[in-house]
């Protein structure tokens, strides 16, 4: 039979990796056999055969399973095309082939591109009207004619708003996330209409009809405006695209689309309508069974292609179950069963999946200023809008599934609508198939652990009991407490259920703080409820999970395309250590975004409260005695996701016409870049509640268009072959395996997993560099699950060398214990740069640190370390660099800076510089000085007060040309590396790129380093 769906091809490639991963005989005590059921075979083990349902991640998927006796295919969005090829989409965007679909073993070149990606191969012919930002730059220089004949010779252009633009004869053209996108039939003539932020890579014939506003750059690295009134480009091949969402295509021949986000329609795909019979069976209840007498009971989740009625109910009846709990609107049964009856369930064809209970965990670890929520309360744009009042998320639906909200907590007085206790039968097998019928109308049902009232209070709790101090995000939001109790499965899908069952409640938002020791999967009832609530305009957040800093490590329910998962960043906006990671050059396993999560302070539940009991130190130091009754203070992406939920429920209330695919996308453009951390530990960066408001009431401010032609081919990573280890640990006799670490890696991950499940030895790892030192260490206390028996490590740009991996026993009273494990590095390849020789080491470093943070980028294969920076390049410098938030105006504060690109940056930045006047000219195009260079540099770090209160006497020959004002400045830049040291200081003279690279990299070690006592001022007597 011919393979023509993609659950299919997704089973098919499953078995094909089945084979070279594992090389396993077929033989096992529970084969589970894709669309055909389970089968006994009476061996022992567990054998996962054609199932396309489960996703599992590279090698996390093959430990996981391996090390627990089931043995199953590694697939990542992994779909074979025709005889000849195979396409590769999901977890790298890539696409390759090979000869008549021959193996592929390794995944090379990872880039990072815009939110959404999209390839198009073969379109001949272009026509693009409406234009808001383009950048072109080719690789052997352009040559620009205008309509009076001149020409000039240059290696870019920038247009900004142009109406009208023609191509013709591009080969091969990309493009990232077009705005209004049409071909015709065979991808001759294209025709593009709206896009915001495009790059072109040597096109070949490009014209422009009146443009506002060209800056050109020359050979030579001049910049100059050009005002063309009809303008010809000749050049090369090659065009590529970044802008915003939504492609329609006709008749393309070899177009790859990679990606999941901004969903335009989240409905199940077709091949998902008209499948039948098993998809997907849940791991450990796999292992759990193959444990289990015939005759014993469990309790499972039985998931449906269609909503279950009375036929499905008469074919268990049939089967010996008599009943269990049914949802109102999900397509799911909870029922009990023996082993036998299982295996006979898993054979009816309206089965999809089938799961057991399981208790999912809070995900608490044992700044509103940050994230810009305090600059939309005092925004007159917005204060304009609400006539005076601040958006706070009035009457906008919001749920809590946790473990439920004390509404007798005085900051949410009349803000809990409903409170309700998710208690049910748990699918007891009695009479009929019953509904679940929570408890409704409780004052209190969080009154075991304070965590949901704690999360309640990040959203919408109104700070009544602290003067307005500790206020939510959205303090006039209506709250729905649900409450999970203790974090069945079960319960939580009557959480859910009882969101889909009643609309009239108009809620918008629902808060998940919760994660699972598991795999994803899309059929795990958990992602099908939360599928089905996408498509139901509830916008549904996740934490990403405690269980960092090693790779894969991101909660499974976080992992689904549809929802918004969220990763913890501390104080001074660090990525926290606990806060958990996806997979490298995933596009989907990885943090939407991150919010702060350490010591925030919110609501002490009264009753028993767990929640911030660990954190009495941080309760101590951080609330005066008059709070401590009513506050508390704790850490965990449990407490960052209700950040980002009370800022969409901003957004829901100043937009209600917002939808799911909406809000993701305004949220990761708004978003402030985290360089050095890369998308899978961030995603697109810190959460900027203040710019993701501003767009929801104000769309034509297109906020982030810039991030998406931020990497212009300067450099890409590589993944290198995975070296899998194995051995035996002995109670007090580690194990040592060696492996190495290739020249500018980007980072190394060693992940290590022992089984069985139920095994009681905890192993620890550790990497020693070649010196014996431990630069490495993971030690958690393994939990019960799929994936509880794991350690993973992990090292930042390590040096290249030998390194060894250490594997010993946490406890004294164990057993041998075998292990497996697979050691990942990828590392940086730059672009070739002709003008880099003759740089000194630091600088030449410096260049590679601003490349690599997608601050500064080559053109035409030439860093250009001499070419003067523009003010407007500073700026763009800075916001890329993620040292200053994005902002827009209703209306532009500079004369000569309007159109959307430029202001993004210059707007962002302008309280940086000193001698920018509001209704002025900020002069965009001029150079940069030292001077305004240092002010600029030095507020960006966030030392603005220091360098103000600082008297330094210069030492410089030149220091009386520097206002007296303005010397601390000066001071501080030079001592913190800003800029260079030397006899005189050179006020006037124009910054370089090879400078700005330099203060870049050292911005970025800024954001990352622990705080040091600061050094003595440079230059100072």
């Amino acid at each position: 039979m011919p393979l023509s769906t993609p659950a299919s091809l997704r089973q098919a490639a499953s078995v094909l990796l089945v084979v070279l991963l594992t090389g396993l005989p077929a033989a096992a005590g529970i084969r589970v056999q894709g669309t055909q059921g389970l089968t006994m075979t009476g061996a022992d083990g567990v054998y996962y055969d054609n199932t396309s349902g489960l996703t599992m991640t590279g090698a996390d998927g093959f430990l996981a399973f391996d090390v627990n006796g089931i043995n199953s295919g590694v697939t990542d969005g992994l779909t074979m095309t025709g005889a000849d090829g195979l396409t590769m989409t999901g977890a790298d965007g890539l696409t390759m082939t090979g000869a008549d679909g021959g193996a592929v073993a390794n995944v090379d070149g990872v880039t990072y591109t815009g939110a959404n990606s999209y390839t198009a191969a073969h379109v001949n012919g272009l026509t693009m009207t409406g234009a808001d930002g383009l950048t072109m730059t080719g690789a052997d220089g352009l040559t620009m004619t205008g309509a009076d004949g001149t020409t000039w010779r240059v290696n870019s252009v920038v247009f900004r708003q142009p109406q009208g633009l023609t191509m013709t004869g591009a080969d091969g053209l990309t493009m990232t996330g077009a705005d209004g996108l049409t071909t015709t039939p065979n991808a001759d003539g294209l025709t593009m209409t709206g896009a915001d932020g495009l790059t072109m890579t040597g096109a070949d014939s490009v014209r422009v009809n009146s443009a506002n506003g060209v800056v050109a750059t020359g050979t030579d690295g001049t910049v100059f405006p050009v005002t063309p009134q009809g303008l010809t480009m000749t050049g090369a091949d090659g065009l590529t695209m970044t802008g915003a969402d939504g492609v329609a295509m006709n008749g393309v021949q070899g177009l790859t689309m990679t990606g999941a986000d901004g969903l335009a329609k989240l409905g199940e795909d077709d091949a998902a309508k008209q499948a039948t019979g098993l998809l997907s069976f849940d791991p450990e209840l796999a292992l759990l069974l193959d444990r289990l007498t015939d005759d014993s009971n469990v309790n499972a989740a039985i998931v449906f292609h269609k909503y279950p009625y009375d036929p499905d109910f008469a074919d268990l009846k049939k089967l010996g179950v008599r009943g269990g709990t049914r949802y109102r609107h999900l397509p799911v049964l909870t029922v009990t069963a023996t082993k036998c009856q299982l295996e006979k369930i898993s054979r009816l064809p309206n089965v999809r999946s089938i799961y057991g209970n399981r208790t999912l965990k809070w995900d608490a670890d044992s700044g509103q200023t940050q994230t810009g929520v305090l600059r939309a309360r005092e925004d007159s744009d917005l204060l304009s809008v609400g006539r005076g009042q601040p958006a706070e998320g009035a009457n906008v639906g919001v749920a809590v599934l946790d473990t439920g909200i004390d509404s007798t907590h005085p900051d949410l007085a009349g803000r809990v609508i409903q409170n309700v206790k998710l208690v049910d039968l748990q699918g007891a097998n009695l009479f009929g198939f019953n509904y679940a019928t929570p408890a409704t109308g409780l004052p209190d049902t969080d009154q075991l652990s304070g965590h949901g009232t704690f999360v309640a209070g990040v959203i919408a709790g109104s700070g009544v009991s602290s003067g307005g101090k500790y206020r939510g995000y959205a303090p006039k939001a209506r709250l729905f407490g649900l409450s999970a109790g203790d974090a069945s499965l079960f319960n939580v899908l009557s959480g859910f259920d009882y969101i889909l069952s009643n609309p009239s409640l108009n809620i918008r938002v629902v808060n998940c703080s919760f994660s699972a020791d598991t795999l994803y999967d899309p059929y795990d009832p958990v992602n099908v409820a939360t599928r089905l609530l996408a498509e139901a305009r509830v916008n549904v957040v996740f934490s990403a999970g405690n269980t960092g800093p090693g790779i894969r490590t991101l909660n499974p329910y976080a992992q689904a395309p549809w929802v918004i998962s969220v990763g913890a960043v501390d104080e001074r906006g660090r990525l926290a250590s606990f806060s958990s990671r996806g997979d490298f050059g995933s596009r989907n396993f990885r943090p939407t975004l991150v919010a702060p999560g350490v010591n925030v302070v919110s609501l002490r539940a009264s009753g028993t409260n767990l929640t911030g009991t660990t954190a009495l130190k941080g309760d101590l130091t951080t609330l005066s005695p008059t709070e401590i009754p009513y506050y508390t203070t704790a850490s965990g992406t449990s407490f960052s996701a209700p950040q980002v939920a009370g800022a969409i429920a901003l957004m829901v209330g100043a937009n209600p016409r917002l939808t799911v695919a909406d809000i993701r996308d305004i949220l990761q453009r708004t978003a402030t870049p985290m360089p050095p951390y890369y998308q899978h530990e961030v995603g697109a960066g810190l959460l900027n509640a203040h710019a993701a408001l501003l767009e929801s009431v104000f769309p034509a401010r297109q906020f982030g268009l810039f991030r998406s032609v931020l990497n212009r081919g300067q450099m890409r990573f590589v993944k290198e072959n995975t070296q899998v280890f194995e051995g035996t640990a002995r109670p007090g006799v580690p194990a040592q395996v060696s492996v190495t670490v290739p020249a500018d890696a980007a980072y190394a991950a060693a992940d290590l997993a022992w089984g069985p499940m139920l095994t009681t030895n905890d192993l620890m790892l550790a990497v020693l560099d070649s010196s014996g030192q431990t630069v490495a260490e993971s030690n958690f206390l393994n939990a019960p699950g799929l994936t509880g028996k794991r350690e993973r490590a992990l090292l930042y740009a390590p040096d290249a060398g030998a390194y060894k991996l250490k594997v010993a026993h946490t406890f004294p009273s164990a057993t041998a214990q075998a292990f497996k494990g697979i050691f990942e590095t990828a590392r940086i390849e730059y672009a070739p740069l002709s003008d880099l020789a003759g740089l000194d080491a630091r600088t030449a470093a410096g260049v590679r640190a601003a490349v690599r943070s997608l601050a500064l980028w080559p053109e035409s294969g030439r860093f250009r370390p001499q070419a003067v920076v523009t003010r407007q390049e500073l700026a763009g410098a800075l916001v890329a660099a993620g040292s200053v938030p994005q902002y827009m105006p209703a209306t532009p504060s500079f004369i000569d800076v309007r159109d959307t690109v430029t202001m993004n940056s210059v707007e962002s930045a302008q309280t940086l510089f000193h001698d920018a006047v509001r209704g002025g000219a900020f002069y965009p195009d001029m150079a940069t000085t030292r001077l305004v260079a240092a002010v600029v540099l030095v507020r960006a770090a966030g030392l603005r007060h220091e360098a103000e209160s600082a008297q330094p006497a210069l030492t410089y020959a030149d220091a009386q040309s520097i206002p007296s004002e303005l010397r601390g400045y000066v001071a501080v830049a030079v001592r913190e590396g800003l800029l260079s040291d030397s006899a005189s200081f050179n006020p006037n003279a124009a910054l370089t790129r090879a400078e700005l690279a330099r203060a870049v990299a050292a911005l970025v070690r800024m954001n990352v380093a622990e705080p040091e006592e600061a050094p003595p001022l440079l230059g100072v007597e």
